[in-house]
């Protein structure tokens, strides 16, 4: 959570669309870094959950609980930064094309896809979103990646990062070029996993199942290896 409240830039009005237990905006308010949050989850309970802790410290005022099926109750322009995460990736990239308007005029979209990583990234470049900052943080044993970007029409002399290479697309551009340490950690462990799995696969009976199973992990290995040449390891 820590890492998510530190891309979301200072505004006047956030939103968090699948808030969950609301510790996020009321963290949030409570740094001053926001004055208004609008905290949204398409389902009444974790959303009533939400109700009871921001009832409980005092904040009732500042954030506004709606129910809302990913943006669909937020007007456009009604909030500066957007934050969605703890979801799929295929799951996010239907909210963000639903609530295309609302998304793509925000000042930021704060997003931490959980699944299809590579492919969600490739959906933001093809949707004209590009890169302002990314992180990756590690909990309890599972890396996590999430990204600031913004929409190209809002952006203006910052353009953003937008990846064009199939590394990029898999491990984050701004990570590589910044060398992240974590990056290479979990790089490493990548590597491992996936050199350990072509070892059984190679001692298994020849079939064409195989084969392309093997072909698979090989470009696997090949984008990993080309990570780590990248941040000199």
């Amino acid at each position: 959570m820590q890492a998510l409240a530190d891309l979301v830039s200072e505004c006047d009005v956030f939103s968090d669309v699948g808030c969950d237990h609301g510790f996020l905006s009321i963290y949030l308010i409570q740094q001053k870094k926001v004055k208004k949050a609008i905290a949204m989850d398409v389902r009444s309970g974790p959303l009533n959950r939400a109700r009871e802790h921001v009832e409980a410290a005092g904040l009732t005022e500042k954030i506004e609980l709606r129910l809302s099926d990913g943006l669909e109750k937020l007007s456009v322009g009604e909030a500066e930064s957007i934050l969605i995460a703890g979801m799929g990736g295929p799951l996010m990239e239907g909210i963000l094309s639903r609530g295309e308007k609302v998304a793509k005029t925000a000042r930021e979209l704060i997003l931490q896809p959980q699944s299809e990583i590579p492919k969600f990234r490739r959906f933001l470049a093809e949707e004209g979103y590009g890169i302002l900052d990314e992180k990756i943080c590690l909990e309890e044993g599972k890396y996590y990646f999430m990204m600031k970007v913004a929409h190209r029409s809002v952006l203006l002399e910052q353009k953003g990062y937008v990846p064009t290479k199939d590394v990029e697309f898999s491990y984050g551009g701004l990570l590589l070029q910044r060398k992240e340490p974590l990056l290479s950690e979990f790089l490493f462990k990548e590597k491992s996993l996936w050199e350990e799995t072509l070892s059984h696969l190679e001692k298994q009976p020849a079939s064409e199942k195989i084969k392309s199973r093997m072909e698979e992990i090989s470009k696997k290995l090949e984008l990993v290896n080309e990570a780590l040449d990248w941040i000199g390891r």
